[in-house]
């Protein structure tokens, strides 16, 4: 059997709707692997689940601990089992120490850390079942944080420290769990609206990061999406609270 096969495996991606979710979705679900996908927006998850008949989707919150449990309990209904578990949801949001307030802190923390720990926590007894494996989705900031990502860097160090404590902690139940690091990459997260800055200001921080990228242009999500999956699968059943940059040498 080919080693990154996921034939007769079920798979769970958080954020699964754009960007790195949606091509990690795709990627696993024509390796074979039966995957639901969660996001908070009917329109793109359904258009993300429709380019492949292995994916199924929830519409759900990761930072509404009901949703996350309802996630779970349609997992659990409709598969009765869960191989991987990808904590990819996350939101990414830009501002100087001066202007993140409790809303800001408590949003990204509330998402990127509270709905990864409270998603793990409701899939362990079937990750513990099928001795699975769990790839959590962190960030080069982490590990260099920029000016004006204070909040956002530091909710990606915290993913890494759980990463790290849950893979000795589950080792014993032979669930692995790793992080990708992704660098600057090709997602809609980068959209001027969003992030609360001109078309200018955007522009400028883009430039500003990638003459800080070696190889000199942003990643794609098939790129990241191709690293989970290694992690992911049963043939890596050696590596456990890795950390895989995937950032074109920035974080070299």
């Amino acid at each position: 059997m080919d080693a990154m096969s996921f034939n007769d495996q079920i798979i769970l991606v958080t954020g699964g709707s754009t960007g790195i979710g949606a091509a990690t979705a795709l990627h696993l679900a024509r390796a074979g692997g039966k995957v639901i996908i969660t996001g908070r927006t009917e329109a793109t998850l359904r258009e993300a689940a429709a380019r492949d008949s292995n994916i199924a989707h929830v519409l759900a919150d990761v930072s509404n601990p009901a949703d996350a449990a309802r996630t779970i309990d349609t997992v659990k209904a409709k598969y009765g089992r869960l191989d991987v578990l990808v904590n990819n949801a996350g939101v990414f949001e830009v501002a100087p120490i001066s202007d993140a307030g409790s809303d800001h802190f408590r949003r990204t923390f509330d998402i990127n850390v509270g709905g990864l720990i409270e998603t793990t926590r409701l899939a362990l007894p079937l990750l513990r079942q099928a001795k699975g494996a769990i790839v959590n989705v962190a960030s080069i900031v982490a590990d260099q944080p920029f000016a004006n990502m204070s909040v956002y860097s530091a909710s990606k160090a915290a993913v890494l420290a759980l990463t790290r404590a849950w893979a000795q902690e589950l080792a014993a139940d032979g669930v692995r769990v790793n992080a990708v690091s992704p660098g600057p990459i090709e997602t809609p997260i980068f959209d001027a609206a969003k992030l609360g800055l001109t078309e200018q200001q955007l522009a400028a921080m883009g430039e500003a990061i990638l003459g800080l990228v070696p190889t000199r242009r942003f990643g794609k999500p098939d790129e990241v999406a191709n690293v989970i999956a290694f992690l992911a699968a049963r043939s890596t059943t050696f590596v456990t609270g890795a950390q895989y940059h995937v950032g074109g040498g920035l974080e070299a």
